[in-house]
């Protein structure tokens, strides 16, 4: 007997399903903007608190997020003509100089941010993902990040050299106006906030520290016949230095491996100062300074000729407080060093060596007689050579397994 129906029940209406495709898409698109804005406004809380990060600096970290999924053709890279001038780290990547303009290399030997310049005798100091870029002799000048331009700015006065803080502050020294040459300082935000006149010394070098609170001048002057350096340490709540030291020898390099500390350099300079006072002076009467590089958490890496000879090298290497890590000698000719906080790299005219911290050989490869400077960052050395840049395992120690 077939079963009725009860009476007065309807058929239940079966509902129209959307396609989850397309819910699915936009809900993973919503979600990942709100994520991205959720991370930048704890990176602009965190640059409210603490001071070091800027939006010009939350926008390259953005642009370089979205730039790291395109690639290069990776190293080597050849230089598209010979007006390179010189190499420049920025951050992980490599600022190229040329006549005409300047690019940076990423780590796929991707070339990105091309900004043309028109500087006579273009200087570079990088710091924390930016770089100063100035005209020496000219009263232009520039700071850029990897991805963009940040500010262009012109001085009064000619230009004489300049460095950047880790914060974007820059100092800059110049021609005086009613002196031998000044001392400038500018905030993140391009204010001025320090300025000292220099009466009868020419500024050679300066420093400034990582918060743009401090900073340091090397002059040169003149005394009976008799040339001399001093070097004058500046806190920006003062107008006078509150600290001073002569040299007999010329200072070329000024660090800063701490807020009140210093690391002097030249030829036959090589001097700590801290808490305003000479800790200790190398004695360069024997040997000379000929290469010396600081990473940006203060490891030193120096390179001295032994008895002043070209054939026998010192190599040593420093932590941020200035006590030695280690020290070993090379019987060929060094070109340059670098070195990135964990290794040293040593360049000679055959072979480029990487030390650890304790000055043990971790990596070792042949390399060409074109070969000039090198760059260390992590697991990669970089060496810029007269046509381009090539690329090495830092820690590889097969000397045929270079990557160009």
């Amino acid at each position: 007997m077939e079963k009725q129906k009860a009476p007065g029940r309807k058929p239940k209406k079966q509902k129209k399903r959307v396609p989850k495709s397309a819910r699915e898409r936009l809900f993973a698109v919503l979600k990942a903007a709100c994520a991205i804005l959720v991370i930048l406004a704890l990176v602009v809380i965190a640059a409210q608190r603490f001071g070091n990060v800027t939006f010009s600096s939350v926008g390259d970290w953005v642009d370089s997020l979205v730039s790291g999924l395109q690639r290069g053709d990776g190293y080597p890279y050849y230089f598209e003509d010979s007006s390179v001038l010189f190499v420049e780290p920025i951050g992980s990547d490599l600022l190229v100089v040329t006549e005409h303009d300047t690019y940076v290399l990423d780590k796929t030997a991707r070339r990105t941010n091309t900004l043309p310049h028109t500087y006579t005798a273009p200087y570079a100091d990088s710091r924390s993902g930016r770089v100063l870029f100035l005209d020496v002799g000219g009263t232009t000048y520039r700071i850029q990040s990897k991805s963009r331009l940040l500010y262009e700015g012109t001085s009064a006065q000619r230009l004489l050299t300049g460095a950047i803080a880790e914060n974007g502050a820059v100092a800059l020294a110049s021609r005086g106006e009613n002196a031998q040459s000044m001392l400038t300082v500018l905030d993140s935000r391009q204010q001025e906030v320090f300025r000292w006149n220099c009466a009868a010394e020419t500024i050679v070098a300066v420093g400034i520290s990582d918060r743009g609170k401090r900073a340091a001048a090397a002059v040169l002057g003149a005394e009976n016949g008799e040339l001399y350096t001093k070097v004058h340490l500046f806190d920006f709540d003062y107008n006078e230095p509150i600290a001073s030291f002569t040299f007999p020898e010329p200072v070329s390099g000024i660090v800063y491996l701490a807020e009140d500390r210093v690391l002097l350099t030249g030829e036959r300079v090589f001097a700590l100062v801290e808490d305003g006072q000479l800790s200790w002076q190398e004695d360069l009467s024997l040997n000379t300074l000929s290469a010396v590089c600081t990473s940006e958490d203060g490891m030193t890496a120096a390179v001295f000729s032994k008895y002043g000879s070209s054939a026998v090298k010192i190599i040593r290497a420093y932590n941020d407080k200035g006590e030695q890590l280690f020290e070993t000698e090379l019987a060929e000719p060094v070109k340059n060093v670098s070195c990135d906080g964990r290794h040293v790299s040593v360049l000679t005219d055959s072979f480029l060596y990487q030390y650890d911290r304790g000055g043990t050989v971790v990596g070792q490869a042949a390399v060409d007689a074109d070969s000039i400077r090198p760059f260390t960052d992590g697991r990669k050395t970089y060496v810029c050579v007269l046509g381009g840049v090539r690329c090495y395992d830092t820690t590889e120690m097969l000397t045929e397994n270079a990557e160009s």
